[in-house]
């Protein structure tokens, strides 16, 4: 453990580097607000951390020898076309990824755009070297999820085909750099034929360097009961797609209270 004492000039991505710690260790150990300003004269806490992060995987010491053992973290969220442009903005150099939500389709198989224009999302995304990701959703022409839709669509391969078809080439077209599927109310009946054609579409994509993920309902057990649970196994969708995303924010989050069930 050391203390340090901030220096005119100082700042906390300064300090980071020249002791040799994350960024993150540094403000989270001080509880250092954004925007992170500090006070010359400010004794910060520095702990003792086995080292910084160098890039490609790799952990620098403080002796200067190097560790293999973290994984870079993949960093993602949704939002909607109509998400204010300084909020995007501010979010976006923290991002890996972010899922642009969201197009949907009818019974026929044709794509139903959102409901406002996502092109400047893509190019937001892509002058920070954030992918964006086209998400499907299962929302009919009222807006609305339909599990009705994912029956027609996952029961006809001809239909997966019509949709992936039209798929590949808006996100050709505009720019998008991976597929997420969330498909939510999936109904236990479809439980195999969802999972079939999320490796379905899986397969077409990567065929043109497109990775595809899907969301999935958080659940508690193999069996738990519950049209968002029910359709949903694990096993198989983790071994179908590229990536997953379990979206435990149905549990609650800041804003709502913990869900009940």
């Amino acid at each position: 453990m050391q203390i340090y004492v901030v220096k005119e000039g100082d700042t906390v991505d300064k300090i980071a580097s020249s002791m040799g710690i994350l960024v993150d260790a540094l403000i989270y150990d001080n509880q250092i607000e954004y925007p992170y300003r500090l006070a010359v004269g400010q004794a910060l806490f520095i702990g003792d951390y086995l080292g910084k992060y160098t890039g490609d995987g790799c952990i620098q010491q403080r002796d200067g020898r190097e560790r293999r053992n973290r994984r870079p973290l993949y960093v993602s969220g949704y939002a909607y076309p109509y998400i204010q442009n300084e909020v995007l903005e501010e979010t976006l150099p923290g991002l890996t990824a972010i899922y642009i939500f969201s197009y949907g389709f009818t019974a026929e198989g044709e794509l139903l755009p959102p409901s406002r224009n996502e092109d400047w999302m893509i190019a937001a995304a892509q002058q920070q070297n954030v992918r964006p990701v086209l998400t499907l959703t299962p929302l009919g022409s009222d807006g609305r999820f339909n599990n009705h839709l994912v029956t027609t669509l996952v029961q006809s391969r001809a239909l997966q085909q019509k949709l992936l078809w039209a798929l590949g080439g808006i996100m050709q077209q505009k720019g998008y750099g991976g597929l997420d599927i969330d498909f939510e109310y999936v109904q236990a009946q479809d439980r195999e034929a969802f999972a079939a054609f999320v490796e379905f579409a899986t397969q077409v994509m990567n065929l043109f360097g497109y990775p595809v993920s899907v969301a999935l309902a958080p659940k508690t057990s193999k069996d738990q009961e519950g049209l968002l649970y029910e359709g949903m196994d694990y096993r198989l969708l983790g071994a179908a797609a590229n990536r997953v995303m379990l979206m435990t924010y149905e549990w609650g989050y800041t804003y709502e209270p913990i869900g009940l069930w």
